[in-house]
């Protein structure tokens, strides 16, 4: 705890101390006038939960469950304003509901952001998954191509993401990710992060299939699982200029996390709170054409979170591809906006 408290009170320092300067080398790259930038956007989205034990023998893996939420293919709408962001979507009707099941499906986003580092807050919502590995334990799949479903497994997760950029004097991490700035060369930087992170995994039964449960002894009835987590790591970032328009950018970062894991079981005296350090991070990469008003924008993210255990794993992973077209358009702030960005903390950003 004072290892982390440490390092932040650092970011934090670092965050302050480059806020105080003013501009950057415009040669590399520079910010379009026009604040407000709409867009949609498609996004074929996949999220996916895994167990896995190592209390039994199992040479072939049939107890190996991989739950996926069947939300493919979503479509938003997405709004940036200055250092704003906000953007919303909806899933697109499924053909697979027979075979795979309907997953409810919600998310949000709400991102405060400069370019010398950003602030993203999310929330996920699903509701209904089905098991991937069903033909392992059910060999009627293969006639019938119809995966075991579980709709009453629920999975919410909120989300906290610092990013801080440490050569924010040359590099745009933004300018791959919504298009307020472009980025004119290559250019690389160091990423700091900080994390906070609540996932809550539950359902009214076991998450075991019964043909596997037994695998699973003595934590067969397992139900809920309720994690609470922060994590400060580091990676890089590049953006690779190719004819002034075209740009492609990779980001890795990675690093340990600290967990506060609650364990529900149906036998309820056996539901525990254990603490564990464990790894997360996450991956980035984004290919997209801008011109003065117009963008174009196919970037991936990508995100896990593993919930190690001596007995029982877990692992969360989220993927997104996603597709954007966008508009900037003309827009003065109003009277008021502009108090604002005269305030010490808009500055700040």
């Amino acid at each position: 705890m004072r290892v982390f408290l440490v390092i932040l009170f650092f970011i934090s320092s670092i965050t302050y101390t480059h806020a105080q300067k003013k501009g950057w080398d415009t040669t590399y790259y520079v910010k379009h006038k026009d604040k407000l930038i709409i867009s949609i956007f498609q996004s074929y989205r996949n999220y996916g939960m895994g167990l896995s034990q190592k209390l039994i023998n199992d040479s072939i893996n049939q107890s190996e469950v991989e739950y996926i939420a069947e939300s493919n293919l979503v479509s938003g709408i997405e709004i940036n304003y200055d250092k704003f962001n906000f953007s919303f979507g909806w899933k697109n009707p499924s053909n697979n509901v027979a075979k795979k099941g309907d997953t409810k499906y919600r998310n949000l986003n709400l991102n405060i952001d400069g370019n010398r580092w950003l602030l993203e807050n999310s929330y996920r919502s699903y509701k209904g998954f089905y098991n991937k590995n069903t033909s392992r334990y059910d060999t009627t799949f293969f006639s019938t191509g119809i995966y075991d479903q579980n709709p009453r497994i629920s999975s919410e997760s909120y989300k906290t993401k610092f990013l801080f950029f440490t050569n924010s004097n040359k590099f745009s991490f933004k300018s791959g990710y919504s298009s307020s700035y472009h980025q004119l060369k290559t250019a690389f930087s160091f990423v700091l992060s900080a994390n906070i992170h609540y996932n809550r995994v539950n359902s009214d039964s076991s998450f075991f299939p019964l043909p596997v449960r037994r695998y699973y002894d003595t934590h067969q009835s397992l139900h809920g699982l309720n994690v609470f987590s922060f994590s400060v790591y580091g990676g890089g970032s590049l953006n690779l200029v190719l004819w002034k328009h075209l740009l492609m950018n990779f980001t890795l970062i990675i690093g340990p996390e600290e967990q506060w894991r609650n364990y529900n079981y149906l036998d309820t005296h056996k539901s525990q709170t254990l603490f564990y350090t464990s790894v997360s991070g996450d991956f980035r990469a984004s290919i997209g054409y801008s011109h003065k008003h117009f963008f174009m924008l196919l970037n991936t993210t990508s995100d896990f979170s593993w919930y190690n255990a001596s007995q029982i794993t877990f692992l969360s992973r989220y993927g997104a591809v996603n597709f954007l077209i966008g508009a900037r358009i003309p827009a003065k702030p109003g009277k008021l906006y502009r108090k604002f960005q005269n305030t010490k903390f808009y500055k700040k950003f």
